[in-house]
């Protein structure tokens, strides 16, 4: 049994992170898991280190205290309270459309856009994930309370063109104890950084 657990964002595919995803186990929200089947699996889970990513951040947020004192360790990745605090919902109302045309190139350019330019295996079976996914985005809230997190490390892009490093920062300054890095990257990590943090 793996003694990480990763819940990843939205299109957050396995190729983005594999060698995390080899040696973790990977939830991806929507697509293999509902949100009550990732929130199932953290409360049955035994690993002790929890890494979430964007939308999955934004989900242990929301159920901090359920969630939280199940870890050792937990590392949250370009965390958000409220997606569209930061984004504009017509960007995201836009996308949902623009999802209907040509589903294989809004997941490229949101893909270009966290600064991922590597290959990945897009699935049109997952299509009915992303529209759900996108839909969660546009109406989650997360209000988390008792952010005692001497254990919690936060991750941010400094050039992050997806959800601003003010989302961690706000994050941050409500969670006494945490740690905070801004990393000279976009939405997504490189995962030789992400190791290092884990190492």
């Amino acid at each position: 049994m793996s003694d990480t657990i990763f819940v990843t964002g939205w299109a957050g595919y396995a190729d983005l992170f594999p060698n995390l995803a080899a040696r973790s186990e990977f939830l991806l929200p929507f697509i293999h898991q509902t949100e009550r089947e990732v929130f199932d699996r953290l409360d049955s889970t035994t690993a002790s280190t929890l890494v979430a990513w964007s939308t999955g951040a934004h989900m242990v947020l929301k159920r901090w205290t359920r969630v939280a004192p199940k870890f050792d360790r937990i590392v949250l990745v370009a965390p958000f309270l409220c997606f569209t605090d930061h984004v504009r919902e017509k960007l995201v109302r836009h996308m949902i459309r623009d999802l209907r045309r040509d589903d294989e190139a809004v997941v490229r350019a949101f893909l270009r856009n966290c600064g991922y330019n590597g290959n990945y295996r897009y699935d049109r079976s997952h299509l009915d994930g992303l529209f759900t996914g996108l839909e969660y985005l546009r109406a989650s809230r997360a209000m988390p309370s008792n952010l005692h997190a001497e254990k919690v490390t936060i991750l941010h892009g400094e050039h992050d063109r997806i959800v601003p490093p003010v989302a961690s920062e706000d994050i941050w300054e409500i969670m006494r104890g945490a740690t905070f890095v801004a990393l000279p990257h976009g939405h997504w990590i490189p995962e030789d950084e992400l190791e290092t943090f884990l190492a």
